[in-house]
């Protein structure tokens, strides 16, 4: 444990003082000697050796799942894994691992396929410290040299790689959301950090659980959208902060001048621009060698931000995940983004929570409140937009509220069909 501890420290102390000084030499030396040293022991890569990344090719999830035993270095099979992930699933219990020490995780299948990862002892342990390394506030910090901070992790499911947090000096507490947030809001007084999905976060702040001055508010697994972070905001007087992590790693950080900041000391982010502003990820991971995550394609859609970020930390930053492929509605061939449709809905006043779901021709809208006439504002809002865009606008008629698993990560905007 000792030990287990001491590397966790180590890579706080590299990730917050070691990295920024040498940034771009240390980030190309690793890179390439993953590329020589690490990447031929997986089978996939074998016959790629000696190539640069350029000439490597690029994967998805169901290419990687298709073969998943091909892209890590044990040989593990996607039936294996999944029998160790989904038993713990069904008991709720998540300590298991494979041989080796290897972790075995699932997400939660936004995308309709669910992602598979492994990662062994040794990464977990750079993980946690990377992450502490590029979030831990200052006020954080100097809590931990008087007494223990308390973290409150709030997601589907529990995983070794999240307990490696926990610590002499940091006590972590995970919360199953498959249990109603109510539930949880006793245990939470005292809590130093809460991190939670933006939904999540939303529901606690309205509970006003008495006791309950967290030094930092932290947003998970969804889309954090501009009404969301304003009601947090206001709720604990803490601005939200941001981590995007996928299946395939951990890619973002936010920081104190509200951007999100790729993680590329540790992840090569190549752009696939879909237009000036927004782009899918193509992402290589040169710090995990258990499961190699190599020219990977995301169907996340990011929003570049330009410029050096004001707060003086190197690489590229972006202004937010706007979501998934799928999240993008169309308009006959014109796409609507996620970012600019919720600008169009937050123009038609209040809604209360919300869901649009486009099936075909039609726009589907689901609210839980708002004023009279909430359909309608809606309707005039998306035309005027359909109009800017040159395109025709949709039927947008009412639905019943969609039925969500309490576990399921929230999607207000949906692409059906």
């Amino acid at each position: 444990m000792a030990g287990s501890q001491a590397a966790v420290a180590a890579a706080f102390a590299r990730e917050r003082w070691l990295l920024p000084r040498r940034y771009d030499a240390a980030r190309a030396r690793a890179l390439d000697r993953f590329l020589r040293e690490e990447l031929p022991k997986a089978r996939f890569y074998a016959p790629f050796a000696g190539r640069p990344l350029s000439g490597l090719p690029v994967v998805d999830k169901r290419t990687v799942l298709a073969d998943f035993a091909a892209f890590n270095r044990h040989g593990i099979t996607l039936d294996r894994a999944l029998a160790v992930a989904e038993a713990a699933e069904r008991s709720r219990t998540f300590t298991d691992r494979l041989p080796g020490g290897v972790t075995v995780g699932l997400s939660s299948g936004t995308s309709g396929t669910r992602g598979v990862f492994l990662v062994s002892e040794a990464e977990s342990r750079l993980w946690a410290g990377i992450l502490m390394g590029q979030l831990m506030s200052t006020a954080c910090l100097r809590t931990l040299l008087t007494r223990p901070l308390r973290i409150a992790l709030f997601l589907r499911a529990n995983s070794n790689l999240y307990e490696t947090l926990g610590s002499r000096r940091v006590s972590f507490s995970w919360h199953d959301l498959t249990l109603p947030v109510a539930a949880h809001l006793p245990d939470l007084p005292g809590t130093d950090v809460l991190v939670a999905p933006a939904s999540v976060l939303r529901q606690i702040a309205s509970a006003k659980p008495a006791g309950l001055r967290p030094l930092q508010v932290v947003s998970v697994a969804e889309t954090l959208e501009p009404d969301d972070e304003a009601v947090i905001r206001e709720a604990f007087g803490r601005p939200v902060e941001q981590i995007y992590q996928a299946t395939e790693g951990l890619l973002a950080v936010s920081c104190p001048a509200g951007r999100l900041h790729l993680n590329e000391a540790h992840v090569h982010v190549e752009p696939e621009w879909i237009d000036h502003q927004r782009f899918h990820p193509v992402v290589t991971d040169f710090t995990r060698t258990t499961q190699y995550v190599v020219r990977h394609r995301l169907d996340d859609v990011l929003l570049a931000a330009p410029g050096p970020c004001p707060c003086g930390r190197p690489g590229r930053s972006i202004h937010a995940v706007l979501g998934r492929a799928d999240d993008v509605l169309a308009l006959g061939d014109v796409p609507v983004y996620p970012d600019v449709l919720r600008h169009a809905v937050a123009l038609a006043g209040d809604l209360g929570d919300y869901r649009i779901e486009q099936h075909g021709a039609e726009w589907r809208l689901a609210t839980t409140a708002g004023s009279s006439g909430a359909m309608e504002r809606v309707a005039t809002e998306i035309g005027l937009l359909a109009r800017r865009l040159g395109a025709t606008a949709p039927a947008v008629v009412p639905m019943a509220w969609p039925v969500e698993a309490p576990d399921a990560k929230r999607r207000r905007i949906r692409k059906v069909s």
